[in-house]
């Protein structure tokens, strides 16, 4: 049986650019997008993949496709993380495959958690101007632990308006990952910082922020790989 996907896609408002994965949940196929929207159709992974570029997707295992992209670790061990935290075990035999594609697809096997406070403060010590800048900025790393689980990012530098407006000392929120000092913080903007992280897109967000009771347009931009650096505006 052939399905007619550009006209399901047509129908379900889907984009390929879109797209973060496939998984196959016999007899269903879950299509997951960016906005973190999942749709559950029963067109087998396969006949989907005809129509998506083979660039821009990796099948890592029967009933698993990631776009590449989005992965942001791959473990000696075959474990893909992608931007938004999900894990996923790749082919179990062959594992050097994995180191390869990891290779091809520059991405490094250095757990970025593991960076000394006083490599960050080198790396970022022409910031140090922007300390009294009249706009709240800080820089945050993207990080994830040794097993490729986890992904989280780390305050690297907030100038001292950071301060004013989120309403936490400076000293409170360097080195500490994003989600340790804003407990409530919304996981969906963690997929934003990371496409600016690994792939040096921009990108604005807007949303209000119930710690200050304000609405912040946050401008996002990449300072240096694996890194997203960000200028708050609140309104």
């Amino acid at each position: 049986m052939r399905y007619n996907v550009p006209l399901y896609f047509e129908r379900k408002n889907i984009k390929s650019s879109d797209i973060f994965y496939l998984t196959r949940q016999n007899p269903h196929t879950i299509i997951t997008l960016s906005s973190g929207e999942s749709i559950t159709t029963t067109i087998p992974i396969k006949e989907l993949m005809l129509y998506l570029p083979e660039e821009d997707f990796l099948n890592i295992s029967k009933g698993v496709v990631l776009r590449k992209n989005q992965i942001v670790h791959i473990s000696d061990e075959g474990l893909y993380t992608m931007t938004d935290g999900t894990v996923f075990q790749g082919r179990k035999r062959n594992l050097s495959q994995h180191k390869q594609i990891r290779k091809e697809l520059g991405l490094n096997a250095q757990n970025y958690s593991d960076v000394s406070e006083d490599s960050s403060l080198q790396l970022f010590d022409n910031c140090s101007f922007l300390n009294d800048m009249p706009l709240a900025f800080c820089i945050i790393e993207l990080v994830f632990d040794a097993n490729g689980h986890g992904v989280d990012f780390v305050f690297r530098y907030c100038n001292d308006e950071m301060a004013v407006v989120e309403g936490v000392p400076v000293s409170e929120m360097l080195n500490r990952s994003f989600y340790e000092v804003f407990e409530n913080g919304d996981k969906k903007w963690l997929v934003t910082y990371a496409d600016v992280a690994l792939n040096g897109n921009k990108h604005i967000l807007q949303d209000y922020s119930p710690e200050i009771d304000k609405t912040l347009t946050i401008y996002c931009f990449q300072p240096a790989p694996g890194y997203c650096a960000c200028v708050l505006i609140p309104s």
